[in-house]
């Protein structure tokens, strides 16, 4: 039996971003339309803040690093993987973790926050299955978290709109090539890859969305040996692991 005071930790734990991260989702046109007329290296700008905020901030940040532990990373370091995991709206570390716990105990079942089980619709994380207080997984892991990162989780989207802002007072150029368009774009890639990731037979390796997603193809694996920092079969490439070498200490 949970307590009443366990209760509320576990509450904090979970607080849901999904309403913000759809509505980001959903502005996705709007800020293209803003974008059209740009001069071309606007849009290689966006690549760029693309390429910080899904592969190293959801994949090596979120994942790999906050999610797994699979390596050790200074601390200059850390901080700058961890602002490209803030900024596209994916949740604080706490809540990805929290979330990620669950999916992994519970894949491809009625618990599942994401995934087939969800359906299509899941492509907006409004549809994710919101988190219930008794669902939580706790770990060492998370429990480091809550330690290190309270602040953020608490103050979370007050540091993604901020962060925004600044870049709004620098150039309204800057807060729409290098957040607002990026931003949108991660969190419709990482939706898909939710997806994607697994089929009829649950987790899948497949390269289907490796042109978009920069890795995290090998998900069957990753499910198979989820302690293993490597995750692609023998003689394949695994780009967010050589990555991460680069990275880690």
């Amino acid at each position: 039996m949970i307590g009443k005071g366990n209760l509320i930790v576990i509450e904090y734990l979970l607080k849901p971003n999904y309403v913000w991260m759809t509505m980001i989702q959903l502005l996705l046109p709007v800020f293209l339309l803003l974008g059209l007329g740009a001069d071309w290296y606007w849009w290689l700008v966006s690549f760029v803040f693309y390429f910080l905020y899904l592969c190293i901030g959801n994949n090596i940040g979120m994942h790999r690093y906050f999610s797994h532990r699979y390596f050790e990373m200074r601390k200059p370091v850390e901080w700058f993987v961890a602002w490209c995991a803030f900024m596209p709206g994916l949740g604080s570390p706490l809540s990805f973790v929290a979330v990620h716990n669950i999916h992994h105990r519970h894949s491809d079942q009625a618990n599942d926050p994401h995934g087939r089980t969800r359906g299509w619709r899941s492509v907006f994380f409004c549809y994710h299955k919101f988190i219930h207080g008794n669902d939580i997984v706790f770990s060492k892991n998370l429990i480091g978290l809550m330690r290190q990162y309270h602040w953020v989780h608490e103050y979370y989207w007050l540091f993604v709109f901020g962060n925004a802002f600044i870049m709004y007072l620098i150039s309204w150029e800057l807060f729409l090539f290098a957040w607002a368009i990026p931003a949108s774009l991660t969190l419709w890639a990482v939706a898909l890859v939710l997806l994607l990731q697994h089929d009829d037979q649950g987790p899948s390796n497949t390269k289907n969305y490796m042109w978009f997603s920069f890795g995290e193809t090998w998900h069957k694996n990753h499910h198979d040996h989820p302690s293993l920092d490597i995750h692609s079969d023998h003689g394949e490439r695994d780009i967010t692991y050589e990555i991460t070498r680069i990275l880690s200490k």
